[in-house]
């Protein structure tokens, strides 16, 4: 063990550049020989990534929060998270929600922005993609964030039925 890690150490960069050098010579093969294995392992390596991705959530707590208030201060970032409570809130309440994704959900926001700009159709103020910073047992609303409204409240989300207006509005 200890010859075969002093020959490494030692012959380091010759090695490496004799794998990169195999590598690119038999790369089909290669790549092949990859997704043979994955394939075959597939279950393994979903459950691995699942473990690790728990416990690094676990372990980076701060980090994960940090990294989703950056992204929810974003305009996709904000109406990804528009999108996440009207697919929770129809499945709670078994409203239909004719979007497929969040690409036509998003494609929605867009077309309506091109109309109106950032302002509220209903109201004109100009409407805000401000994360608050509430703390657990505080509720702070901003008043002139986006908000999803259904026109017609008995009917579900779909493309025809949603606009994007001010929260105060929509409250």
């Amino acid at each position: 063990m200890t010859c075969t890690k002093a020959y490494y150490l030692k012959n380091r960069e010759e090695i490496l550049i004799k794998r990169k050098k195999y590598y690119l010579d038999n790369r089909e093969k290669t790549l092949a020989r990859c997704k043979e294995y994955n394939s075959k392992n597939r279950a393994t390596i979903n459950k691995k990534a699942k473990i690790y991705s728990a416990q690094y959530r676990k372990d980076n707590k701060e980090v994960i929060f940090i990294k989703q208030k950056y992204y929810y201060s974003t305009e996709r970032g904000f109406i990804m998270k528009l999108w996440n409570s009207i697919k929770r809130s129809s499945k709670k309440h078994e409203r239909t929600n004719e979007f497929k994704d969040f690409d036509e959900f998003y494609n929605h926001w867009l077309k309506q922005k091109a109309t109106y700009g950032m302002r509220c159709p209903a109201t004109g103020v100009e409407m805000t993609n401000t994360i608050g910073t509430n703390k657990p047992g505080e509720n702070k609303r901003i008043m002139t964030n986006i908000s999803t409204d259904r026109i017609l409240s008995t009917e579900g989300y779909s493309p025809k039925n949603l606009i994007f207006t001010t929260w105060a509005y929509n409250c």
